[in-house]
């Protein structure tokens, strides 16, 4: 029984979570970002979702890592060895 209920337990919570902790959401940022850093059309960019939310691109003889962080849909981009200020964001509208 303890095992059934664990064994469920870690497929609701797979579903939740990526293993590698990056977001999929961030992949059409990470491609914008790289075709502006390397100067090269988006289908000529192989992305590739690394650990803690970093990903890397390669194309037209460039590669960078780039650094995400989403909440839901919405994601910021940057280039590793910049600081993502997403903390520092302001607050919503009406928040005191």
């Amino acid at each position: 029984m303890r095992a059934a209920l664990a064994l469920a337990i870690s497929l609701l919570t797979s579903a939740c979570f990526t293993t590698s902790g990056a977001s999929g959401n961030a992949i059409p940022g990470v491609r914008v970002q790289a075709e502006r850093d390397f100067d090269c059309a988006q289908d000529q960019i192989r992305i590739t979702p690394q650990l803690g939310g970093r990903f890397e691109a390669i194309g037209c003889g460039h590669r960078a890592t780039y650094l995400t962080a989403c909440e839901g849909l919405q994601c910021m981009v940057e280039e590793q060895g910049k600081s993502i200020p997403w903390r520092a964001r302001p607050d919503p509208v009406g928040t005191p």
